[in-house]
């Protein structure tokens, strides 16, 4: 049985980025329709996790903020809706940086996952 992400925001070993044949429900939630681009995509990023001023919207300054948060309590969560309009390679970064940030806050015991809902598998 595929775990759902009600229960992956609660478990940290079930980190990392997860695709979704539905919608964010009540996750936090970016629409990928407005992340074509590096720059938006960075800034949305930073406004969704309340980046600190010095966040430099690049994507060294994004996996910095994703492994240290400490201005964030909780759980890290972010869903992308209409993931398939972000373009390919900026797609596969954002992946490989999350994925880095959840193997380090699985190991801390602390939830961190992306979730990418695909609007074409609805």
């Amino acid at each position: 049985m595929t775990a759902q992400p009600e229960d992956i925001v609660v478990d940290p070993a079930l980190n990392g980025v997860h695709r979704l044949k539905c919608d964010c429900g009540a996750l936090a939630t970016l629409d990928g329709r407005s992340l074509t681009t590096r720059d938006s995509l960075l800034r949305a990023l930073g406004r969704s996790l309340a980046f600190p001023d010095y966040y430099g919207a690049n994507w060294d300054a994004l996996e910095e903020c994703l492994q240290d948060l400490s201005w964030h309590a909780g759980p890290v969560t972010i869903c992308i809706e209409h993931a398939e309009s972000i373009p390919g390679e900026l797609l596969e970064t954002l992946e490989l940086i999350f994925l880095g940030a959840a193997d380090h806050w699985r190991k801390a015991g602390r939830v961190c996952s992306l979730f990418l809902a695909d609007s074409r598998s609805r």
